[in-house]
This record gives structure tokens, C-alpha cells and sequence, in this order.
């Protein structure tokens, strides 16, 4: 009988301390004004996308980013076709308040994978491994600069 109170009691207290993880927020108390990027267009614009819809605050910041994309063969069968691949992606940004420059940092993320025969099935599932590790890089970003607010 005691133990089903003191389940019950530590059941309640978890949902009346309102524990959010800080990426659920709907949008951040910064925003950017100017966005502008170099480099692979298909992450910058999935980064892009990202940021602005995550950020409607009061406080502006400007940001640049250049990214990089690498396409290695990891491994290769006993004919030399390749077998397993990696992606990479580099990104380097700075963020500036006020034309100052706060903050600077990069982020290289990556993953590895195996070759699909269907060369169509391997082009949507490197297109899928991309948008991925952009939406890991932008949440990343946007912790930084989280942490600059604090």
C-alpha cells in the first residue's frame, strides 16, 4: 500500500515540475536578422529553414555560415567496389550582436553507411543522411547560442 502512494506521490511531482527539454521550445528570445551562408546549398538551406523558424525573439543577431559536404569510401569488397560510405559535413559560423563579433565555432558531423545496389535508393538515402546531420548542426547552433543569452 506504501509503495503505491510513494509511486503515485513521485508520479505527480515529475509532471508538476514542468521539465522541458530546451530544444521543444516553439521559438527562442533571439532572432536572426540576417542569415547568409557559402558553400553546399542543400544544407545551407535545411540550416537555414531551421534557424528561422526556431528563432522570434527580441534580441537580433546576424550569422554566417560556410559548409562543407565529404563523400569517402570507408571500406570496398575483394572486386573494389565500395561497400560502405561516409558522409561529412563541416560547418564553420559566426555570429554577430550589434556588428560585433560573440561568437565563432564549427561543427563537423558524420555518418557511415552501407552501398545500396539501387543507385536511386542510395541517392534518397544519402539525401535523407543530409537533412539529418543539417537538422543535428542547427540545433547545435542554436544551443550556442542559447548558452550566450544565459
Amino acid at each position: 500500500m506504501n509503495k503505491k502512494i510513494i509511486a503515485l506521490i513521485i508520479i505527480l511531482l515529475s509532471y508538476g515540475c514542468s521539465y522541458e527539454p530546451m530544444l521543444s521550445k516553439k521559438n527562442y528570445d533571439f532572432q536572426f536578422v540576417k542569415l547568409t551562408y557559402e558553400g553546399e546549398n542543400d544544407i545551407n538551406e535545411i540550416i537555414e529553414a531551421r534557424l528561422k523558424v526556431k528563432s522570434k525573439g527580441l534580441k537580433k543577431y546576424n550569422i554566417h555560415f560556410i559548409t562543407e559536404k565529404e563523400k569517402e569510401i570507408v571500406s570496398s569488397d575483394s572486386k573494389g567496389d565500395a561497400s560502405i560510405f561516409r558522409i561529412k559535413i563541416n560547418v564553420e559560423y559566426d555570429v554577430q550582436y550589434n556588428d560585433l563579433n560573440v561568437l565563432s565555432n564549427s561543427f563537423s558531423k558524420y555518418a557511415s553507411y552501407n552501398n545500396i545496389t539501387d543507385k536511386f535508393e542510395l541517392s534518397k538515402y544519402e539525401e535523407n543522411i543530409i537533412k539529418s546531420l543539417s537538422e543535428t548542426i542547427s540545433n547545435e547552433i542554436l544551443m550556442s547560442i542559447i548558452s550566450l543569452n544565459k
